[in-house]
């Protein structure tokens, strides 16, 4: 109680309570020993009312601009949520580059047609993840099912379904390379999807709290770039959580590919 006393008057925090609390017990010392006269004493305790009811109505002004906040504060929430976004403040026309959100990454997920473009751009910062511990998972597409056959269908610009194997060795033979360089304490694991998938992504530590997915969408017979949206894990729960189960399904419904092991340490 002396503790907050104290800190109430270094911060000169209901100084008025305070104030009254003293009037009362000098009010009422001077009363029992006759040091003043009625009077006075009747003076005094109008004046401690006084201060009384100035702090009480101190209060209610405070409560009434306490609700008022919250009230203006409600209605803003209630406008925001019901206003109609325009997709351009959702949608951007591509990922954007993951170096700074793969900086300390120890979970990195990729999903994608061929993803050789993209594994080659990011050679770099997944050598470094890796060096450091992090598992890589990625899922492209399976070669060998009716996959190709789909993506050609649905691709502007691609003359055959072949277009995909040499791109898809590609990635593999990337990520089997990183997996062989000498100081890597990591893992890379590769699945291949018998279907194509109908975006791609890009998941970045998705079990925390810090994690980041980028989805992009795929599109038909089209040379547009694909539109790409952002999801935060402490921002976006349910949708988070729903592109995170979406990985969890295609890894599931895809088969595994051996990569390259790095050769055992020879015998001292």
């Amino acid at each position: 109680m002396l503790r907050r006393i104290w800190s109430d008057l270094a911060r000169a925090r209901n100084l008025e309570i305070y104030i009254t609390a003293l009037l009362a017990v000098g009010l009422g010392l001077l009363g029992a020993f006759d040091v003043v006269d009625d009077r006075a004493v009747a003076a005094t305790t109008l004046a401690t009312l006084a201060l009384l009811a100035l702090s009480n109505l101190a209060g209610r002004h405070q409560q009434d601009d306490l609700r008022a906040s919250i009230g203006a504060l409600t209605t803003a929430v209630h406008q925001a949520i019901h206003t109609d976004v325009p997709v351009d403040r959702v949608l951007a026309v591509k990922a954007p580059a993951l170096d700074e959100d793969l900086r300390a990454a120890t979970d990195i997920r990729l999903v994608g047609v061929t993803l050789s473009r993209t594994v080659r751009d990011m050679v770099g910062p997944l050598d470094r993840r890796l060096r450091a511990g992090a598992v890589v998972r990625v899922i492209v597409i399976d070669p060998d099912s009716a996959a190709p056959l789909e993506a050609f269908a649905r691709t502007l610009g691609v003359t055959s379904p072949d277009f995909y194997r040499p791109r898809v060795d590609s990635t593999i033979e990337i990520l089997s390379a990183l997996a062989l360089l000498p100081g890597t304490a990591g893992r890379i694991e590769v699945r291949l999807l018998p279907f194509v998938p109908t975006f791609g992504m890009y998941l970045v530590d998705p079990g925390t709290a810090d994690g980041r997915i980028y989805v992009e969408l795929y599109q038909h017979r089209s040379l547009e770039p694909n539109p790409c949206f952002g999801l935060r894990a402490e921002r976006d729960g349910h949708w988070y959580g729903f592109f995170v189960n979406q990985f969890d399904t295609l890894w599931e419904s895809a088969r595994p590919v051996p990569l390259a092991l790095p050769p055992a340490p020879a015998a001292p």
